[in-house]
């Protein structure tokens, strides 16, 4: 019985929905390594979600800003991922007019690589979720991504924060943690 009722709470924390027990919402991870913010739903891909731990390729995890969906939802759009080896860049967005493909392997527009859906976010608020704010800092060719205004300390796009990075607005909107 105890078991049961643990299994429940854990579904009902991370957004599982179905009797199958499929997730809807799973933590969007964040890590730094490389002068690069790399962010994933998957946890074999780093190894370690324990924040200040290194993992895999010398990332080192920073927690997660919220979660994302796994799967198409009604209204969601995907968040697609892309990575720059020039630069070594990870880059998020909605819109895939940006790169110009979104055929996971092909290159696109600013030497940008597909690396397919990294998830499903909002496109616009809805209530229950909150912004997923996009810095650039072109000293590191870094995009950066936060639910937290407080860390850059502007969400102005194109006004310049912390660490040098500049705002380019919400990327999209995601579920809290």
């Amino acid at each position: 019985m105890k078991l049961l009722l643990v299994a429940i709470v854990v579904a009902l924390a991370f957004g599982f929905a179905s009797a199958d027990s499929t997730p809807l919402a799973v933590p969007f991870y964040r890590y730094w390594g490389n002068n690069d913010h790399f962010y994933t739903t998957n946890v074999q891909e780093i190894g370690t979600t324990t924040p200040g731990q290194t993992g895999n390729h010398g990332y080192t995890s920073e927690g997660y800003q919220g979660r994302i969906y796994v799967e198409h939802q009604e209204y969601t759009v995907p968040l697609y991922r892309y990575y720059k080896g020039s630069g070594t860049d990870h880059f998020y967005t909605t819109n895939a007019a940006e790169i110009g493909t979104t055929t996971a392997g092909t290159t696109g527009n600013h030497g940008y690589v597909s690396e397919g859906i990294a998830g499903y976010c909002d496109e616009f608020h809805v209530e229950g979720t909150i912004p997923l704010y996009r810095y650039w800092k072109a000293s590191i060719t870094d995009h950066f991504y936060t639910t937290d205004s407080a860390e850059i300390g502007t969400t102005s796009p194109g006004t310049s924060g912390k660490h040098g990075y500049v705002s380019e607005g919400i990327a999209c909107f995601i579920l809290p943690k």
